[in-house]
């Protein structure tokens, strides 16, 4: 990819029509059948098993439970058999299914295997820190997750999963500027029953689940679950053969359903999620060294960090100069003949040089071990602990007005240790370690009238995250240590206890103008407070504090408005055109690495909030009984966008400037005959950075940002995906053979367009599976291969190759997988 290529002038079809992996795709399309957003086409009871049909789906887009042909919203949802279908075992694998949607996991600051990155659009956010907000919304059974980590989790017991696209600023309001997903999960059954679920596979691969219903009376209902994975990780670490990007978590729910009249439903939810696990699969992905020790230009500004950890481990082919006046001293490692006479004649920051060998005492590109093995030494780890509850009240006050609250407390503990250069030497490593707590409080009134539907209500969220953050540092000289085992380093604090409030009222109606035309208006004004408690120093040092620690709190608010007009054709068309807005708030930066000036302060600790407005039109259409096919086409104008930037070698958040989004989404499901189906869909993305801002901090060496004509970063251009399934019988047992296919086209992970860190090519995945079911449908098996053509692609990525850090560092996915499960229901 080209960092300076501009927007592409070729259509939709063009693009599709270039790309091998979706051509049969396009065959399909050509020849008549595309059809719904996932639609759930499941086993017909009226008939006999496993045949196939399209469905009536549910969705609950604007908060009511609604027919998914008649929202004009662009919504794909898929009910808990469409995901065991298609083999989604993890939110992260949502993606793969869902076009316009980027979800995975391992964001590389965190450094733990629970953290999520998600962009809808080309709209989210990296960070995983507590002190930014997520920018696409994750629900859980109504409950907003306000973190990122914790958002990659198995999709266990799952009722349903909706991705709401473009901003939802009106009816979820808060961080869902890019969109939302919302997962709920199976709600207790009047009857006793369940199911129990036991799987194996590559890489020791053993997962076991279960779910029980228990009438506990008349009214009273009740759902337990329990479910536990292990799977080894497919990074290796040379220096001791650890494996990083295992799993080993577990999960248990408890739910409560009380029905005492027939206008008044009580639930109530338990959830406990915990995790222990090695440690991210990060591999080195670049450093930035110098190849000439007399180009002293370059040298000033190489990674330097790994210069001083070369001399200091006695590389040969290495130097380098600490900060200093005029005439300070050029260090070499004893014995060295490098010639550096005359290389440092005036005063200045540091400079370093390390040639390109093989010698294991020098920091370079060698270091690089492809994509599954890792020469990091320092400690690594990842844990979690998740818990939360709810309380959903629902009074019917009469026929046609309803009230709703949904109260709900979550904790998160999580632990994520990172060895960020991937190399043998102490170049940057990553302790972190967070604890806190959200409480959030939702009333809704709902109206549903002839003509008229309607819904107000009011939301209250507050949460209190404690960092604590170490970070080892490899940019001191001798006598400077670490801990045993280091030198030329130093240990840094970037604590900081984040408290945040946020409340919102909101309103909105829809009115039938005729039997053929609706307008939707919807209003939303939130306001929050961002608090920010930094404790930030050097632990040679932990009186002195790199800024003062106390509260630093700012104020933000905005009005969000929505509007849409729908329009059906016939019974089984509709076309909408709507304008959409969503905001998210701004914060406080809280890691600095170093002492603070007020002319810092000033430049960026406090970043501002970014706003998005979007324009849509989209159609929806059972053509016919078979076939379902729903698109829309979308212009959004993205401005204040909080990007990341080096400042020495923290990151910083500042607003970046303005960009530009265009797409489209088409997707289908086709019944040609009762024993198969076709589903699937497309995106399109035309993303660009129109206005990039240069970002300047006084007498602080800030590295490259964005530049205009940059692509945003999650977002690939195209983004496809198919499924084929054929449902037949052999001596009554049912057999369902499956092939899905998901392309994608080369994708940034962060908006400067790094190539480095980046997926440059294209890549096609392929997943095939079997399952057998029985005559009286109790039990079944499955057999499968995930990623069966063994396909690399990097899912993350991080850099700091302008800094004097100078590292980069990628995530891959997980290679091949084979899998077999069999379940069983009771």
């Amino acid at each position: 990819m080209n960092p300076t290529q501009t927007k592409k002038a070729r259509s939709l079809g063009a693009a599709l029509f270039s790309r091998k992996g979706l051509a049969v795709a396009v065959t399909i399309a050509l020849q008549g059948g595309l059809t719904s957003p996932g639609a759930s086409a499941q086993t017909d009871d009226t008939q006999s098993q496993g045949k196939y049909k399209l469905e009536t789906i549910e969705v609950t887009a604007r908060k009511v439970t609604e027919n998914l042909q008649e929202v004009p919203i662009s919504v794909t949802s898929f009910n808990g058999d469409a995901l065991e279908r298609r083999q989604i075992s993890g939110t992260d694998d949502i993606g793969k299914i869902t076009p316009n949607l980027q979800f995975t996991n391992n964001a590389p600051l965190a450094g733990n295997n629970n953290s999520s990155v998600v962009f809808i659009r080309g709209v989210g956010q990296i960070s995983s820190r507590a002190n930014t907000d997520p920018g696409v919304g994750l629900y859980i059974d109504d409950v907003y997750m306000g973190q990122s980590v914790g958002g990659t989790m198995e999709m266990r017991d799952i009722e349903s999963v909706q991705v709401l696209r473009g901003p939802q600023g009106t009816l979820f309001g808060r961080n869902t500027i890019g969109g939302a997903v919302i997962i709920n999960t199976q709600q207790p059954g009047d009857e006793f029953g369940g199911k129990v679920k036991a799987g194996i596979g590559s890489d020791s691969l053993m997962e076991l689940s279960g779910a029980v219903d228990i009438p506990l009376a008349d009214d009273l209902f009740s759902r337990f679950t329990l479910g536990t994975k292990k799977q080894d990780g497919y990074v290796t670490r040379a220096y001791d053969g650890l494996d990083l990007g295992d799993t080993n978590n577990t999960t248990a729910t408890a739910k409560f359903l009380y029905e005492p009249a027939g206008n008044f439903t009580a639930k109530l939810n338990f959830d406990y999620t915990e995790a222990d696990e090695n440690g991210s699969p990060l591999v080195f992905a670049g450093y930035n060294n110098n190849n000439d020790v007399n180009e002293t230009g370059a040298a000033a500004n190489a990674g330097w960090f790994a210069a001083n950890q070369s001399v200091a481990a006695g590389c040969s082919d290495a130097w380098v100069a600490l900060p200093g006046p005029p005439g300070r001293p050029v260090t070499t490692a004893e014995g060295s003949a490098l010639d550096v006479s005359g290389l440092v004649t005036v005063g200045g920051g540091p400079r370093g040089y390390v040639g390109e060998n093989t010698d294991s005492a020098c920091a370079n590109n060698q270091w690089n071990s492809g994509p599954f093995t890792s020469n990091g030494t320092a400690e690594v780890g990842s844990e979690l602990k998740n818990w939360g509850t709810s309380l959903h009240l629902e009074y019917a006050i009469n026929s046609d007005l309803q009230l709703k609250s949904v109260t709900a407390y979550r904790d998160l503990a999580w632990t994520g240790k990172r060895d960020a250069d991937n190399t043998p030497f102490t170049i940057l490593h990553t302790d972190f370690d967070s604890s806190g707590d959200q409480f959030s409080q939702e009333l809704q009134l709902t109206y549903t009238g002839d003509d008229l539907s309607a819904i107000a209500g009011a939301f209250y969220y507050t949460e209190k995250v404690t960092d604590i953050l170490t970070v080892q540092v490899g940019d001191r000289g001798d006598g400077f240590t670490c801990g045993e085992g280091t030198n030329r380093c130093h240990l840094d604090s970037d604590n900081n206890i984040t408290d945040n409030e946020a409340m919102a009222y909101f309103a909105q109606a829809t009115y039938d103008f005729t039997d053929k035309l609706a307008g939707t208006f919807g209003i939303r004004y939130t306001s929050e407070t961002k608090g920010s408690i930094p404790d930030q120093f050097d632990y040679a040092d932990p009186d002195t504090k790199y800024l003062e620690k106390k509260l630093y709190e700012h104020d933000f608010s905005a009005t969000t408005v929505a509007a849409n007009l729908s329009y059906t054709v016939s019974k089984d068309t509709m076309v909408y055109t709507s304008y959409s807005e969503g905001f998210k708030g701004g914060g406080w930066n809280s890691t600095f690495n170093f002492a603070l000036e007020q002319s810092d302060l000033d430049a960026g600790h406090l970043f501002d909030q970014e706003e998005v407005k979007t324009y849509e039109l989209g159609f929806k259409s059972d053509i016919t009984s078979e076939f379902r096919l729903n698109g829309a086409v979308f212009s959004s104008d993205y401005s204040n966008l909080q990007f990341s930037y080096r400042v020495f070698i923290a990151p910083w958040l500042f607003n970046a400037g303005k960009a530009s989004i265009d797409g489209a989404e088409l997707e289908f499901t086709w019944i040609p005959h009762d024993n198969w189906i076709i589903e699937g869909g497309l995106g399109y993305l035309d993303t660009s950075i129109d206005e990039a801002v240069q970002i300047e901090v006084p007498g602080r060496p800030v590295s490259a940002g964005p530049a205009e004509g940059n692509r945003l970063p999650f977002a690939p251009e195209l983004q496809g995906n198919i499924g084929i399934g054929y449902y037949g019988e052999i001596d009554g047992y049912g057999i369902q053979p499956r092939i899905d296919i998901s392309y994608s086209d080369p994708v940034y992970f962060d908006a400067a367009n790094t190539e480095a860190i980046a997926q440059n090519d294209a890549y096609t995945l392929v997943d095939i599976s079997v399952v057998i079911e029985s005559p009286d449908m109790d039990w079944k098996v499955a057999l499968g291969v995930n990623n069966a053509t063994d396909e690399i692609y990097r899912v993350s990525g991080n850099s700091s190759l302008g800094s004097g850090s100078g590292y980069a560092e990628a995530a891959y996915a997980r290679p091949r997988m084979v899998f077999a499960n069999v379940s069983y229901e009771f």
